[in-house]
């Protein structure tokens, strides 16, 4: 391999999960799922406004249970798959290359259908592994982001440049205000995938639906919102978009470059920019005559770099003896704000006093009460 051609590097996904994800689960276990422990529909997203630094998350918050849930604005729709096992020993000896293998093969089945042409979205899964220890409030879990890989690999015949020395000012508008209307057409929900052309020296985007009747008479570009940061690596969801471009439209490319758009769309200060996006020029194999699921890739790695899976405690958050206790120990800290800073807390929080009747009058009985017994 000559040193202008290069293989290329995807920057992984990392998972967020918001504390409220945890408590829609631990409800749901305890109302809906009980001891059934099959998988389970939910939703994620992820977003391509990020700050430099930061890397591409999958996020899930309180409502990615609810698949009903419209995604916050401005981010991405990625399906996921959720197995919530019952005893932590199923969660540990699980079969991770069959459950990689089973999403890796709806991916494929949607490339080949042109299921996912219609829908791109259906190009970001995802799998999560789940233990919930109810008792002490630790969750287990594991991300899989499913990647397919091509058997040839995919390489890069000159470095990533940004769009700011491709694209004039005014073209990079025209980009922006493009690619809005293309999301209002789709009933305002954001387009992950899609095609960048130039009309003369207007820049243009269509969905997917439409490369056979444009690529004939324009050079397109294939384009998606990414959620990278870094300037010379794309982000993760691209690997199966190149995946159902190898498949229907790799053939065109024989030796040719294939131009794609990493598209990162930022809002900073009220001033929105897209300069920061990155075009690359890749080499594909095509896969047209390719039946097979190709190989994946995509279980996430832990806080050490590790392939296994990560836990949470959220007791202090979650468990309703040490949340009561926090209560009390905020009311008595009240107390000696409020009435006597002298007062002894510790005196009073080991006290124990039965007092009949609980109104105001009640309370207040009974404060006096705790504190001449010190």
């Amino acid at each position: 391999m000559s040193e202008s051609v290069k293989p290329v590097q995807f920057a992984p996904l990392t998972s967020a999960l918001d504390v409220g994800f945890w408590h829609a689960l631990s409800q749901k276990k305890l109302d809906d799922y009980k001891l059934d422990d099959q998988p389970k529909p939910l939703q994620g997203y992820y977003y391509n406004g990020d700050q430099d630094g930061l890397s591409g998350r999958l996020c899930l918050d309180f409502n990615a249970l609810d698949i009903s849930k419209e995604c916050p604005p401005h981010c991405f729709h990625s399906h996921g798959t959720l197995v919530n096992f019952n005893i932590l020993d199923a969660f540990k000896t699980s079969d991770k290359i069959n459950i990689l293998q089973l999403a890796a093969t709806q991916i494929w089945k949607d490339i080949t259908s042109k299921e996912a042409i219609r829908d791109p979205s259906l190009l970001s899964r995802f799998v999560l592994l789940t233990f919930a220890d109810l008792k002490k409030y630790h969750y287990y879990y594991w991300f899989a982001f499913p990647a397919l890989c091509a058997p040839d690999g995919i390489t890069s015949s000159k470095p990533a440049e940004t769009i700011n020395n491709i694209y004039t000012e005014e073209q990079l508008q025209q980009l922006q205000t493009s690619y809005d209307a293309l999301v209002t057409a789709h009933e305002g929900k954001p387009v992950a995938f899609f095609l960048v052309y130039q009309d003369g020296d207007n820049v243009c985007t269509a969905p997917l639906t439409e490369y056979d009747n444009i690529r004939g008479s324009h050079k397109v570009t294939f384009a998606f919102c990414d959620p990278c940061t870094l300037e010379h690596y794309p982000g993760w969801p691209l690997r199966n978009y190149l995946a159902l471009i190898a498949y229907h439209w790799g053939d065109h490319f024989s030796g040719q470059d294939v131009p794609v758009l990493c598209f990162r769309d930022r809002t900073r200060e009220g001033i929105r920019s897209s300069s920061h996006s990155v075009m690359l020029s890749l080499k594909l194999p095509s896969l047209s005559q390719t039946s097979d699921c190709p190989k994946c890739v995509g279980w996430e790695k832990n806080q050490k770099q590790k392939l296994a899976p990560r836990k949470v405690d959220l007791s202090s958050s979650m468990d309703p003896t040490r949340l009561a206790g926090s209560a009390v120990d905020l009311n008595l800290k009240l107390m000696r704000w409020r009435l006597l800073p002298s007062l002894d807390l510790d005196g009073v929080s080991q006290a124990k006093c039965l007092l009949l009747g609980s109104g105001t009058l009640g309370c207040n009985v009974a404060r006096c009460l705790l504190v001449s017994l010190k």
